[in-house]
């Protein structure tokens, strides 16, 4: 499931390069003087939609996944000595910590872009405001990509074995049967 988040997110923003390049070439005169200056417009919509759309997809899955599998590690280790279990709760709410406000915002950009293209196509806003707005939502769901795969791989480790995980003080690199062999994620 996290390589399939993570190849969502890079997928969006692959999307949202290809996006803003044939954007700015629709904006920057270039379509201007082509009579195919329409079907451009088109084709830069017709990315932009999708793009969008994989984004929230992808975004909000992130933020559900921790949720998910937070609650599922809460109830693995339950009986716990509470000095692991801290050691495991910590680790939980670090990985929520650094996901939610990156997909939060990767998600919100994505919206944000999106509707400031609409403005920018019936000239109520100048086309700078979506371009500055393209070039956020490319800088956050590059940032998303970095942090969700670190911590994808440390919630990993943690599912792999949290008994070694809590005894590493968070940071065991051994594998052993762990949770995911028990649960379908």
């Amino acid at each position: 499931m996290a390589i399939a988040l993570l190849l969502t997110t890079g997928l969006a923003l692959l999307g949202f390069v290809v996006t803003s390049v044939g954007g700015f070439s629709v904006a920057s005169g270039l379509a201007a003087h082509l009579p195919a200056a329409g079907a451009l417009v088109r084709h830069h919509f017709l990315l932009a939609l999708p793009t969008m759309l994989l984004s929230l997809f992808a975004q909000s899955m992130v933020i559900f996944y921790f949720i998910g599998t937070g609650r599922l590690i809460k109830d693995e280790v339950a009986a716990y000595p509470e000095a692991d279990r801290d050691v495991i709760l910590r680790a939980l709410r670090r990985f929520k910590a650094r996901t939610s406000p990156v997909a939060t915002f990767s998600l919100v950009s994505a919206i944000v872009v999106f509707v400031l293209g609409g403005a920018v196509h019936t000239r109520v806003l100048p086309s700078w405001t979506h371009l500055a707005a393209s070039i956020a939502a490319i800088a956050l769901h590059a940032g998303a990509l970095v942090i969700e795969a670190q911590v994808f791989a440390e919630n990993n480790r943690l599912m792999d074995d949290p008994r070694a995980y809590a005894r590493a003080g968070a940071g065991s690199r051994e594998q052993g049967p762990g949770i995911k062999e028990r649960t379908s994620l």
